[in-house]
């Protein structure tokens, strides 16, 4: 098969084919395949690899397995204002997270500002990429997402889940948006202060804290599985657009004169360098899809992957 024993390098618009064909034999609605290819891929135009396709052979089994809903029934289960709770039903979480947002941004619509707290949802990926989908709004964008630990029987809790934050700004017109990538605890106490303020925000929806994963079930599903929190701020609610792009014009051109980056910009370098000559997959990553592939009857389409 290609690219055996080496790296692969590969063509955005084939690797998004390769994971949403995957992701459809394993039974996956073809919507929600073609959203969670979209975050994967995206990641790894980004250079977030970790949040690309290295993980699609692990939410793949799960969707064989049925860990993670194929067909997940996604509905709102309060709704105020801007504001909403989304049962994910269990479903994969690049999905999750677009069904969320979506709706934030319609709630940013109407009132300027719209929120989504979500519960039973699963890993994200990049929080960076779910907060940038409120970008073609002419909106900001954040994402906190809670990636609970199930620790065994009798183990000690840890002090704070690892928890996901995306920011996403617009900047101007010939610039890349400020999109902002970050995990906490990463270190030292006020990593772990953030980490556990962040844990509480995502949990508000109903979605399961450490705690509750030691404890007797409840008799009712509704805290359970992965919290995530979304945010859509509509700038024409707050100033007039054109106002907006031309401070940032004016902001961004002082960075550039200090020769200060601003989170996004490397990122953008990386997709403008990776769309142009294709994503270079890693030897793991590699061999991962390639067993995939083998596993899902998808011999011919890996053989053409490459090329």
């Amino acid at each position: 098969m290609s690219g055996e024993g080496a790296p692969l390098r590969v063509r955005h618009g084939a690797l998004h084919f390769f994971v949403r064909e995957a992701l459809k034999r394993v039974r996956l609605a073809p919507e929600l395949a073609s959203q969670t290819a979209d975050a994967m891929v995206a990641a790894n135009l980004a250079g977030e690899d970790a949040d690309g396709v290295a993980w699609l052979p692990d939410l793949a089994g799960k969707l064989s397995t049925r860990h993670v809903n194929t067909a997940p029934e996604m509905k709102l289960v309060a709704s105020s204002g801007g504001t909403a709770v989304l049962d994910g039903d269990n479903g994969p979480g690049p999905a999750v997270a677009h069904r969320a947002m979506t709706e934030a941004i319609g709630g940013a619509n109407r009132h300027g500002v719209g929120s989504t707290a979500v519960r039973r949802g699963n890993r994200l990926g990049s929080a960076g990429n779910a907060a940038a989908l409120a970008l073609p709004h002419q909106m900001a964008g954040i994402a906190i997402a809670g990636d609970p630990q199930h620790p065994e029987a009798g183990a000690p809790p840890a002090a704070a889940q690892p928890v996901a934050l995306g920011i996403a700004v617009p900047t101007a017109e010939t610039a890349a948006p400020l999109v902002l990538n970050l995990r906490f605890p990463d270190g030292g106490d006020r990593d772990l202060a953030l980490a556990l303020a962040l844990e509480f925000l995502v949990s508000l929806g109903g979605a399961a804290l450490p705690a509750e994963f030691t404890a007797e079930p409840r008799p009712e599903p509704v805290h359970g599985g992965t919290g995530q929190l979304f945010l859509a701020f509509r700038v024409r609610a707050f100033a007039p657009w054109a106002g907006f792009r031309n401070r940032m014009v004016e902001r961004l051109a002082q960075l550039r004169r200090a020769r200060i980056d601003y989170p996004g910009q490397e990122a953008a370098a990386v997709e403008e360098e990776r769309r142009t000559r294709g994503i270079l997959l890693d030897l793991k990553t590699t061999d991962s899809l390639r067993q995939l592939a083998y596993q899902l009857g998808m011999n011919e389409i890996w053989d053409r992957l490459g090329k």
